[in-house]
């Protein structure tokens, strides 16, 4: 059972580490196809298909391949090669000035103090730590 779990994650693993690299080799044209050969499927009888569709007495639509006795249907006609889209290249967009001007510095998380401060927050520290010994000494009293 650890055997089948091991082999699997590894596979899995495996199929992580290789996608990145196979998709670059197709999207650098590496593959054998590249965008300016691609000629998308021409519209043929073969890619033309008609289906149909009609509503039932509780006003659901069906879809189908044939149309049922006794029902008005509404054909409805399909090119599959209308779908395809052929591939487009895009450029990459270039940064603009703004977004080349860097962000004003983040604030840091401890505050600045000055010097002459520094003696007052140590009293403020301390008042803070005398309270809470204060409050934990009576709450631990019976």
């Amino acid at each position: 059972m650890k055997l089948t779990a091991i082999i699997f994650m590894m596979s899995v693993l495996g199929v992580a580490f290789a996608t990145p690299y196979v998709m670059k080799r197709i999207q650098s044209g590496d593959s054998g196809i590249s965008l300016s050969q691609y000629t998308p499927p021409a519209s043929s009888a073969q890619t033309r298909q008609t289906f149909y569709k009609w509503q039932d007495a509780n006003g659901q639509w069906h879809f189908g391949n044939e149309a049922p006795e006794g029902v008005e249907a509404i054909p409805v006609n399909i090119d599959t090669a209308a779908n395809i889209l052929a591939p487009v290249a895009t450029q990459e967009e270039k940064p603009t000035d703004s977004q080349l001007i860097s962000p004003e510095p983040a604030i840091p998380d401890s505050p600045v103090v000055m010097p002459s401060q520094a003696l007052e927050l140590i009293d403020q520290a301390q008042q803070v730590k005398s309270m809470l010994e204060s409050r934990y000494s009576s709450e631990n009293e019976p």
